[in-house]
């Protein structure tokens, strides 16, 4: 039972991330083995600042960003984890204002990057105003380096959901909205605005690919989520209902129970043993 349920913490956690936060969650690898098993980790030494390395890193993640691939901005990232940075690029008397000044210098190299990939200009100069901000009201970075890697992958996102937005078919682009606002209270007049599309074309493309309406689809995705949470967490079924923008909690129920053929209780307290008798 423990380890069914860590083999399932990956996506119980990327579900109550993008609950929480309308995002996509990380996508990084879980990996499970035996407590007995001793595991000899070694740890890497910083390299001593060399700017060609660095310009090489920097240049990897701007590729990785605007065509969107996540392992080469991995193996970027990691090569960048190891320069020392402090130093050489901070201010010698003001720590924190050589790191803000590099903060800031950094998303101003990845927003031009982006906006000549082709993203929205205002849109860009907007998250760089925001991000900013945001640095220039932070006392202090407990962790510099994380603090480079959630703004890369802050921007990675961002031109993946653009591409995904712009560029896919229609009934992916409906698809992967679904999914990404599932916790809200998705209506057909919500997608077409959001994808620049007609409202009466919608549902047409859907059917066509998937073979059953969007609200059907919509119904299913809260059920499908309703039922990681109801594994994962000790949330009541008002707290999942509201969670997932049902009315109602009886309302919830009903839906539940239509779907599945069981009441969301009877799934949560028989779920184990079902698993363990398949």
């Amino acid at each position: 039972m423990m380890l069914h349920s860590l083999s399932n913490l990956k996506s119980i956690s990327q579900i109550i991330y993008t609950l929480y936060n309308s995002n996509d969650a990380p996508e990084e690898e879980v990996h499970i083995t035996k407590f007995s098993d001793k595991l000899h980790i070694k740890k890497e030494s910083s390299e001593s600042f060399d700017p060609k390395t660095f310009f090489n890193a920097e240049t990897d993640i701007i590729k990785s960003i605007v065509y969107s691939r996540k392992a080469s901005l991995i193996s970027a990232l990691e090569k960048l984890s190891r320069l020392k940075i402090i130093g050489e690029r901070f201010a010698s008397n003001n720590m924190i204002r050589g790191e803000k000044d590099t903060l800031i210098s950094y998303v101003s190299i990845l927003n031009r990057a982006i906006i000549q990939w082709g993203y929205p200009v205002e849109t860009a100069f907007q998250l760089h105003n925001e991000l900013v901000q945001e640095i220039e009201l932070s006392p202090q970075f407990l962790n510099f380096f994380q603090v480079i890697r959630e703004i890369t992958w802050h921007y990675f996102k961002i031109v993946q959901n653009h591409r995904v937005h712009n560029f896919l078919p229609l009934h992916q682009r409906i698809k992967q909205y679904i999914k990404e606002h599932i916790s809200e209270n998705i209506t057909l007049d919500d997608i077409a605005t959001a994808l620049n599309a007609s409202k009466k074309t919608l549902n047409p493309a859907f059917k066509k690919e998937y073979k059953i309406t969007i609200t059907q689809f919509i119904r299913q995705t809260k059920i499908d989520t309703a039922k990681e949470l109801l594994i994962a967490s000790n949330l009541t079924l008002l707290e999942i209902s509201n969670l997932l923008s049902f009315s109602t909690a009886s309302y919830f129920v009903k839906t539940f129970k239509e779907i599945t053929g069981i009441t969301p209780n009877h799934f949560r307290q028989h779920f184990f043993d079902e698993e363990l008798h398949l």
